[in-house]
């Protein structure tokens, strides 16, 4: 009496093929970008440059399955002006494509490939600002948490108060962007032996891939500071945060150190 392989087996085994041959095909190969508040450092090779990236693009990139869109703050350039700039792009495997909305008759594309994490490459400007060059990508984590630094107290040269005052961010970054691309912070901050303050609250303050920027009133009635063109000293791991602080006292350069 002939045996014969049970159909409901055959089934199984022809589905367990297909399975693997669909697997095969490099669908699950697609990476998976970090979601969240990314930095494009765009670095020039079609003239000389100083020390530092040509322009540094920054602010939220969101993935969905293939597709990228991101809404980006352009800053740290010597001819584009500071400016919020619409991304969209595409994910193909490893390879990551990202082309801008026309802003003042130019044109961003960036071409890409790596990992998750960090992408590197190479970008063009068409338009006024024509460029081209390397970049590189990378995610900035959250500088939520106390940063400190030292102001110079410029009355004190007037025999007011001591030549240096402290100050202490606490500072919170919001985990989801805001429409323009940016993620929000808020916070305070606190004054030792500053002739302008005791206390100061962050009113306006935002991050877009490396660039900081914060605002708010202090508390000595009509006073304010203004903390801006703050930039990062790294992407992936920022530790200093250096800028143009301004209160009662002249504009000045602070760095503020995470703690």
């Amino acid at each position: 009496m002939k045996s014969s392989f049970p159909k409901f087996a055959l089934l199984l085994m022809v589905a367990g093929v297909f399975a693997l041959m669909l697997a095969g095909c490099g669908g699950s190969n697609t990476l998976g970008l970090t979601q969240g508040n990314w930095a494009f450092s765009a670095t020039s090779t079609a003239a000389a440059q100083i020390a530092g990236p040509t322009f540094v693009v920054g602010g939220n990139l969101t993935q969905s399955g293939g597709n990228l869109t991101g809404a980006m703050y352009v800053t740290q350039s010597g001819c584009i002006v500071p400016q919020f700039v619409n991304f969209t792009g595409t994910v193909k495997g490893k390879n990551v494509s990202l082309t801008s909305e026309t802003f003042g008759g130019q044109v961003i594309t960036v071409a890409a490939s790596g990992t998750k994490d960090s992408l590197t490459g190479t970008y063009t400007v068409t338009g006024e600002c024509a460029d081209s060059g390397t970049v590189s990508a990378n995610p900035v984590p959250s500088i939520s948490g106390t940063w400190n630094g030292t102001i110079s107290n410029v009355a004190a040269s007037k025999g007011f108060g001591v030549a240096q005052a402290t100050v202490s961010v606490s500072l919170t970054q919001a985990a989801t962007p805001s429409e323009d691309g940016t993620f929000a912070l808020t916070g305070t901050l606190t004054y030792t032996n500053s002739v302008c303050a005791v206390t100061g609250t962050i009113s306006n303050g935002f991050v877009a891939g490396n660039f900081v920027s914060m605002t708010g009133p202090t508390d000595d009635g009509a006073g304010s500071f203004t903390f801006d063109h703050v930039v990062l000293d790294s992407v992936t791991a920022p530790q200093n945060m250096t800028g143009d602080y301004d209160d009662c006292n002249p504009i000045q350069s602070v760095t503020l150190t995470k703690q």
